[in-house]
């Protein structure tokens, strides 16, 4: 015979999880906002594993992405971001307005920490060999 107490509690833990998942992707949407204002994105996206931030270039260069990856979107870890701020997060696409042509960057917020320790003239060759590109 089922145990309908034991059902209960197992729902509940399930909805706090997932509140818990949604407090922790609002955190990360809000501090991307203010990190990313002085590219002034048109879109910011967090699905599954993949932040995608939409730009308002018409042509991605990497020009573009070098300092929206290291002075932006990995910004709040330098400055005492929770561990939940890009959490989960493998890949960051950067792209066009049109979302058909950018860059993927393979990494997450350890890789954001590795750049917060890296002299700036290893930062670029760090980001470009983890970084491919993206056409649609």
């Amino acid at each position: 015979m089922r145990n309908p107490v034991a059902g209960s509690i197992i729902i509940g833990l399930l909805l706090v999880g997932w509140q818990i998942a949604a407090v922790a992707d609002s955190d990360t949407q809000e501090r991307l906002q203010v990190a990313l204002d002085p590219w002034n994105p048109h879109e910011i996206r967090l699905t599954g594993n993949q932040l995608t931030v939409i730009t308002r270039e018409r042509r991605m260069t990497d020009q573009i992405l070098r300092p929206l990856i290291s002075t932006g979107v990995c910004m709040p870890v330098f400055t005492g971001a929770p561990d939940s701020y890009l959490s989960g997060i493998d890949e960051i696409a950067v792209l066009n307005i049109h979302g058909r042509q950018g860059y993927i960057f393979s990494g997450g917020r350890s890789e954001c920490q590795e750049i917060g320790g890296l002299p700036m003239n290893d930062l670029e060759m760090y980001i470009l060999s983890r970084t491919r590109m993206h056409t649609n």
